[in-house]
């Protein structure tokens, strides 16, 4: 009896520090809607959005914080949430058109995070591209990184890993709104 017990108090210890998948979503923010109302780019349709040739494929499907696997709620493609988040900024800012003729792409070139013991970090880069009339108007790769105080327990530094990874969506979407030769490639005449 008690060696059962022994057992069942084994496996649930086992299974409570087992990997746990964690799909993380995209959230329109009050900065970038107003950067992109204030900036008045012509509506934009939303092209393709891919890894880079070359890299890893496994950059674009998961990323880990200890025990923690990091997935996108998007197809498993971080490109796709990267779409997901330009496509959802221009329309909370009344900016997308699926029929324009001015159209936003990106490549997905870094994402990694690290989260050890005293230092989290986070990086994430895309190349954008926005072509006007099927002519590029603008290329430029963004990149986008962070660091943060990484606890000990991986109950609280996971989380906070977690939120300071979907953060660099937000802030490399800044990033590009509020890039000048963005603003000035999209600009409405």
């Amino acid at each position: 009896m008690k060696l059962t017990k022994l057992l069942m108090a084994g496996v649930a210890v086992l299974s409570l520090s087992a990997c746990v998948q964690v799909p993380i979503n995209y959230e329109p923010t009050l900065q970038n809607i107003e950067t992109l109302k204030k900036s008045n780019p012509v509506p934009m349709a939303v092209g393709k959005f891919a890894l880079e040739p070359g890299k890893p494929e496994a950059m674009d499907q998961s990323i880990s914080s200890r025990a923690a696997t990091i997935v996108s709620s998007k197809d498993n493609s971080f490109a796709q949430l990267l779409k997901d988040g330009v496509t959802q900024e221009l329309k909370a800012a009344g900016k997308f058109d699926q029929n324009s003729t001015t159209v936003i792409s990106g490549l997905l070139t870094k994402n990694s995070l690290d989260t050890p013991i005293g230092t989290g970090k986070g990086t994430l880069g895309a190349k954008f591209s926005v072509a006007q009339d099927s002519k590029v108007v603008y290329e430029k790769e963004l990149v986008e990184s962070a660091e943060w105080p990484s606890a000990f327990m991986g109950a609280e530094a996971i989380p906070t890993a977690i939120a300071e990874y979907t953060s660099l969506y937000k802030k490399l979407l800044a990033r590009l709104f509020g890039d000048d030769d963005f603003k000035k490639a999209t600009r409405a005449k």
